[in-house]
């Protein structure tokens, strides 16, 4: 049983921690695939600095998910995901990527504060 446990948790984490490095990535690779040796080198520290910052909305779609709206958790991340990892592509630094996928994310909080619990 414990076992299953921390495989459930990776099932979270994982995709939690590399959906936002994934997603700007897949957006250089789009805008700059004439010049790939502009933005490859950077790769792996970018990932270390982006991974925490996608950490908000996943959360927020995990606690819409344990109330039960696990299709609307699903498509909230999709979509908020989908709008946020090209917007944050162009941002200058660390700071600012956090700031924006912070924001990018209220909307999931607000569903999570506003969705009723089921019954």
């Amino acid at each position: 049983m414990d076992n299953r446990r921390r495989i459930e948790g990776c099932g979270f984490w994982a995709p939690a921690l590399l959906w936002l490095p994934l997603g700007v990535f897949v957006t250089a690779a789009v805008l700059f695939w004439t010049a790939p040796e502009a933005w490859t080198p950077m790769l792996p520290e970018s990932a270390a600095a982006l991974a925490p910052c996608g950490l908000p909305l996943a959360l927020a779609c995990r606690l819409i998910w344990r109330l039960g709206y696990r299709r609307s958790a699903w498509v909230t991340w999709v979509g908020l995901g989908a709008v946020t990892a090209p917007l944050v592509a162009g941002l200058p630094g660390p700071l600012s990527i956090a700031a924006w996928a912070v924001v990018t994310s209220l909307p999931a909080w607000l569903a999570w504060w506003w969705l009723p619990e089921p019954d």
